[in-house]
């Protein structure tokens, strides 16, 4: 896993789309499928383990409301979602983070082609793995701002 943590500086950057209650989400820098964003607490916590009731409450909470508004965004009435925790079960970040993928139909030739997707884009071996520039990241999360704002 990573040894700095990107989450850790969420707080007032501008690629946050959206944030609540100690929340961000953020646009998945290497998405699978579009809109696919995750949602990370500002405190820097490896796991829901380390998280009272409530805060789990208040993070699920958070994720429902982005998740409805990632599918509508992005024209879609289905999603997954994968919260890895620890290195065995595929997490690269040492911060708890939740990946909410937008579906649509046909968007993959199997619908569980997904999760090899999500551990493939984490894969800085990868040669297939996508990439936004800073420039299509910071386009993407403008717009997702921008409709947030609109609701």
């Amino acid at each position: 896993m990573n040894t700095i943590c990107p989450f850790c500086s969420l707080e007032h950057s501008p690629v946050v789309f959206a944030s609540g209650n100690g929340f961000a989400a953020i646009y998945n820098i290497s998405p699978i499928l579009p809109g696919h964003s995750l949602v990370v607490p500002y405190q820097h916590v490896t796991s829901l383990f380390e998280l009272t009731e409530g805060e789990i409450s208040e993070f699920f909470s958070f994720a429902r409301d982005i998740t409805a508004f990632l599918c509508e965004a992005f024209e879609s009435e289905a999603y997954d979602w994968s919260l890895q925790e620890g290195l065995e079960a595929g997490q690269s970040i040492s911060h708890l983070h939740l990946h909410i993928i937008p579906r649509k139909q046909g968007d993959l030739a199997d619908n569980g082609d997904w999760y090899g997707l999500l551990q493939q884009s984490v894969d800085p071996e990868n040669r297939d793995r996508i990439r936004l520039s800073e420039t299509e990241h910071a386009a993407i999360t403008e717009r997702l701002k921008g409709l947030r704002n609109r609701n």
